[in-house]
């Protein structure tokens, strides 16, 4: 499959005419990772938006000691699409599970383009807005279960006694 084709396969790009696809398509790179190589580091500088072209990639935050697992990105999902909007920095960890490629596209880039063609810019904003929405229901039921999970704890007699005990 062509990289026009890949592209017009992308949500955030889904309703781009070909013709902007095909000038959007030159303006990106394509970086290959191992398995296993860190794609971005959390806290650290992200001036581009980025496409999965092939493999997948797991998302993780780095919290106190450890790190927790958010999701698996495949072929087709982006990434970056906060540091475009805001400050430039990383908010997770991506590392990839398999040989990846990654399509990037910087975001001097990214902004020309949308400059240049305000109904591809109105588009491409409706479909960022969608998808971070569909992240934040996402997230909103994690936190919801952890909450219940977390209730049950507590309203559970044997557990307070437990925990009483650890916290003396």
């Amino acid at each position: 499959m062509d990289d026009v084709n890949f592209l017009r396969g992308v949500t955030l790009f889904c309703d781009l005419e070909p013709n902007d696809l095909e000038q959007l398509r030159k303006s990106f790179q394509i970086t290959r990772f191992g398995a296993g190589d860190v794609i971005l580091e959390q806290g650290k500088a992200n001036r581009a938006l980025h496409v999965v072209r092939s493999g997948r990639i797991t998302v993780s935050r780095q919290i106190e000691e450890g790190e927790v697992p958010l999701c698996d990105l495949v072929a087709g999902q982006s990434f970056g699409e906060l540091s475009i909007i805001e400050d430039g920095v990383a908010t997770a960890r991506l590392h990839a599970i398999t040989e990846t490629e990654v399509m990037s596209i910087a975001m001097g880039d990214l902004a020309a383009f949308l400059r240049g063609r305000p109904d591809a810019a109105a588009k491409f904003w409706r479909e960022v807005a969608l998808e971070l929405r569909r992240r934040l229901v996402s997230t909103n039921d994690v936190v919801t279960t952890y909450f219940e999970m977390n209730r049950a704890l507590i309203d559970n007699p044997t557990f307070r006694q437990a925990y009483a005990m650890c916290s003396r």
